[in-house]
């Protein structure tokens, strides 16, 4: 995973309407391409080849989601709406262990997940009633 600073900003990014396939860019830091959630209208699309979208990852953590122009991919028309929103999953992914080793790359890795899961978490609580 990259080691990138995590800044405070929403995890959330909305575009609409006869935009075509993209690349829409989104500003908040990402470790992986799962640390984000697309969908297209109200359906989750699905990452990858051959699926609906696929990811670049930027030096500084920040990227692109392309629509592959299959499946739910296609283009955004003008009724459309592509959200893109932090999707990591809220788990732990490191374990310190007694006498084992403890490398800075591992602790900046759980804590920049956890800033991330801390992120997510509000964006979603500001969606609620």
């Amino acid at each position: 995973m990259a080691d990138v600073p995590i800044n405070a900003v929403s995890r959330r990014k909305q575009f609409n309407g006869n935009t075509g396939t993209g690349p829409f860019g989104f500003t908040f830091e990402i470790l992986t391409s799962s640390d984000i959630a697309v969908f297209k209208n109200d359906t989750l699309l699905t990452e990858g080849s051959g699926a609906d979208y696929t990811v670049t990852i930027a030096a500084n953590g920040t990227g692109n989601v392309t629509l592959t122009g299959s499946n739910n991919g296609t283009a955004l028309v003008a009724t459309d709406f592509l959200t893109i929103v932090g999707g990591r999953a809220l788990a732990r992914t490191t374990d310190f262990v007694t006498a084992g080793d403890l490398l800075a790359s591992s602790l900046n890795e759980q804590l920049d997940s956890n800033v991330i899961m801390v992120q997510q978490l509000d964006e979603k609580a500001e969606r609620t009633l």
